[in-house]
């Protein structure tokens, strides 16, 4: 049997297998006896035995070339190992040919870096005996005595010294020497400090410059200073040192049942007075040094971080401050709350005082305080604002002024400080928007409040009301701003002022100005209606007096001056209102005018009269009536057009009038005869229409297009019925329209 199939018979062997498995389990629980599995076991090894036996056997010449080749590598492994020992017997060898110069070497630079040692301790020793030789020579020049004690003590610094008998007194000498100047220095330092004496503290800084020390007495000092001005800052906000304080100013003189009040107010009063010492003294003497050791540093020109002691001592302040604020008790921190400006106004006044550009107020620190009084402001400033409106619908006078005055009051506690004025600004601004708020949820614009044919109702008078008391509270704030211009900054000047923007009586006003306007426009309408501007008699010589229809609007607009307008009191807005119902009356009367037709000479004479008579109309209005611009101009315009014939109004217009063509063109139609119908008339439309559309096309071009429209159908017409002469006026009316049109153009 082949070797390959023995393995494989054995694998596949049930008995066989379990003994190729790495860990093989005890078989004696296995159904074959012990001596059947020992037969079979010596069998497989037999098969096993014949399987080698037969490789062999077919592979012997293979097995003696490898023996054969066994030996020669054997042979070849001893060459090679003889070699590797002669290599290393070599470098052995070698090792000891350098280790020995190398020993010798580093022995020699052992020798020679003690020899330089030696050398420089000698000069050290001698640099050192040298500048103790100087030094002792030196008398009353601290500065230069510094710079000769760093020298040696960078010297001495370098090397040990110890053992070297020569230098132990003179050692111990400089120790003493350096310890005793920087002592005295910085006894000094304190004394200037506190004196003030500028010389001095410079004399102590160039000690401390060339001692290579002066950021560690810079830091030193003023860690000294804020540890003084703190517990100053402690005592100041303590609250049991007060109240001792009060007890005995107050004692003996507190009436029976106001202790409670009167120990309050006290405390108080000496709170305050504690915290100004403390920025008039304590805190301004602090700055004071420090500024002026700053003053001195700069001096020196020193190199390093020093330029901004001044401004990191004030950081540092500021922080402690409102470190030691937040500990402090209740009742101090609400007095502080309350009277937050005060605290302001000290450190303001305090910066005032020191005078230096680098210290400015850190607001953050005191963020809890100035948010709580800024909040209580806001609420004191909207509490009679509200106060005001609930307790009626229309507030009184005193109301308002109990408004202003606490309006006033915010104002003025914030003057000194520009942030805190704004902040109070816009507070004010928030109450201002709310008294307006308020009073436009109870203004009624409905369509009753507009009408002007029976008395004012209840209502209308009600609006009027309570535009007359937004007016005066307007009023009245604008007149505080003006009282405190100079003191005030202009951003919360702008601030409330912008406010007031929305304050205006002219909503009302502009229900009223539309209802006026229409029955005006009513009234005029009846001027078509009117039988002596078609009168044929000559009007020279005769009297002649005005319209009945200017009559009534004479009367109307007097009335309504009178029982409507003369409700409000804000002049402005009045003004405003009255100057618009008058340039809409009178670019309406224009209007009519020149579509009046047809229109005799007696007409015109009558048209003429009523112009002059508009004016004394409109004059309750408008006291000036130049004040209505271009519309009084083309009013005054139109009077003296209508005197004039077709021909010179053309060349007046030429020459530069002040009405628009189309108006000119309009009013020249009631010149022509019947067959030159005029525009509106050609369009189908009546005189109502005709004003309707003029009120929507307010552009220049497309007026002069609709009155094209009219020539080009009486041309039509013409053409069509083969008349001979066109309408004198038709000419007229061609050269306006071109002239009108390279008017547009220009």
């Amino acid at each position: 049997m082949d070797a390959k199939d023995v393995c494989v018979e054995i694998e596949n062997d049930e008995f066989y297998s379990k003994f190729l498995v790495d860990t093989v389990k005890p078989l004696v629980g296995e159904n074959i006896s012990v001596t059947d599995q020992v037969n079979k076991l010596a069998q497989g090894i037999e098969k096993l035995s014949k399987s080698l036996e037969k490789q062999v056997l077919a592979k012997h010449n293979d097995l003696l070339t490898q023996a054969s080749h066994i030996s020669d590598l054997e042979t070849t492994l001893e060459s090679v190992q003889s070699q590797v020992q002669g290599l290393l017997r070599g470098a052995q060898k070698l090792q000891e040919r350098v280790h020995t110069p190398y020993y010798a070497l580093e022995n020699q630079t052992r020798m020679l870096e003690r020899v330089q040692t030696t050398c420089n301790l000698l000069r050290h020793t001698s640099k050192i005996l040298v500048l103790w030789n100087k030094l002792s020579s030196i008398k009353d020049n601290p500065a230069k005595e510094a710079i000769i004690l760093f020298e040696l003590n960078e010297l001495i610094s370098d090397y040990d010294f110890e053992g070297i008998v020569l230098l132990e007194e003179v050692l111990k000498a400089v120790e003493h020497r350096r310890k005793e100047l920087l002592d005295n220095s910085t006894i000094l330092l304190q004394s200037s400090l506190l004196n003030g004496d500028k010389v001095k503290l410079l004399q102590c800084f160039k000690v401390f410059h060339n001692l290579q020390c002066t950021e560690e007495q810079i830091k030193n000092s003023v860690h000294s200073i804020l540890a003084d001005l703190k517990k100053e800052i402690v005592n100041a906000l303590n609250v049991q040192m007060v109240q001792i304080e009060v007890k005995k100013s107050s004692s003996g003189r507190i009436a029976p049942g106001k202790a409670n009040i009167m120990n309050a107010q006290d405390f108080k009063i000496k709170l305050w007075d504690n915290i100004e010492k403390l920025f008039k003294v304590d805190i301004y003497n602090s700055c004071t040094k420090v500024i002026m050791l700053q003053t001195v540093i700069n001096e020196l020109h020193a190199i390093g971080n020093f330029r901004n002691i001044a401004k990191n001592f004030w950081t540092d302040l500021c922080i402690v401050f409102s470190n030691e604020l937040e500990k402090s008790p209740t009742n101090v921190n609400q007095s502080i709350e309350i009277d937050f400006p005060k605290l302001l106004k000290c450190f303001n006044d305090l910066l005032s005082r020191l005078k230096c550009k680098d210290l400015e107020l850190n607001r953050t620190c005191l963020t809890k305080w100035e948010n709580f009084f800024l909040s209580k402001s806001l609420g004191k400033l909207l509490e009679p604002v509200r106060s005001m409106w609930h307790l009626s619908q229309v507030p009184n006078m005193d109301q308002i002024d109990t408004a202003i005055r606490i309006i006033s009051e915010a104002l003025s506690i914030s003057l000194g400080d520009k942030q805190l004025s704004i902040s109070l600004a816009n507070s004010v601004a928030k109450s201002i928007k709310q008294m307006n708020v308020e009073a436009e949820q109870r203004l009624s614009l409905d369509s009753e409040v507009a009408q002007i044919i029976e008395p004012p109702t209840s209502t209308q008078q009600k609006n009027a009301d309570l535009c007359n008391s937004l007016h005066y509270f307007s009023s009245q704030i604008k007149r505080l701003l003006v009282n405190m211009n100079t003191m005030l900054p202009p951003e919360s000047i702008q601030i409330v002022q912008n406010s007031l923007k929305d304050i205006s009586s002219m909503p009302v006003l502009q229900l009223f100005a539309e209802s006026i306007k229409n029955s005006l426009y009513i009234i005029l309408m009846t001027m078509h209606d009117e039988p002596d501007l078609v009168r044929a008699d000559d009007p020279t010589g005769k009297n002649l007096s005005c319209s009945p229809y200017m009559k009534e609007l004479q009367q109307f607009v007097s009335r309504c001056k009178d029982i409507y307008l003369s409700m409000f009191t804000e002049k402005p807005a009045l003004n405003e209102c009255c100057l618009n119902i008058a340039r809409a009356c009178t670019e309406r009367f224009v209007q009519h005018i020149c579509n009046v037709r047809p229109l005799s000479k007696f007409g015109r004479v009558k048209l003429q009269i009523d112009c002059k008579h508009l004016e004394i109309a409109l004059s309750p209005l408008v006291a000036d009536m130049t004040d209505l611009g271009d519309f009084y101009r083309q009013l005054k315009a139109l009077q003296l057009l209508l005197e004039k014939t077709p021909q010179e109004i053309a060349k007046s217009q030429s020459e530069g009038a002040s009405l628009p063509y189309s108006l000119v063109m309009m009013l020249l139609f009631s010149y022509a005869g019947p067959q030159l119908m005029a525009p509106h008339t050609c369009a189908g439309w009546n005189i109502q229409k005709l004003m309707q559309w003029l009120d929507s096309h307010k552009n220049e071009r497309e007026r002069l297009e609709f009155v094209a429209g009219a020539l080009q159908r009486y041309q039509n017409h013409i053409r069509n019925n083969q008349i001979a002469t066109y309408d004198e006026v038709y000419p007229i009316l061609v050269q306006l329209l071109e002239d009108g049109r390279k008017n547009l153009k220009k």
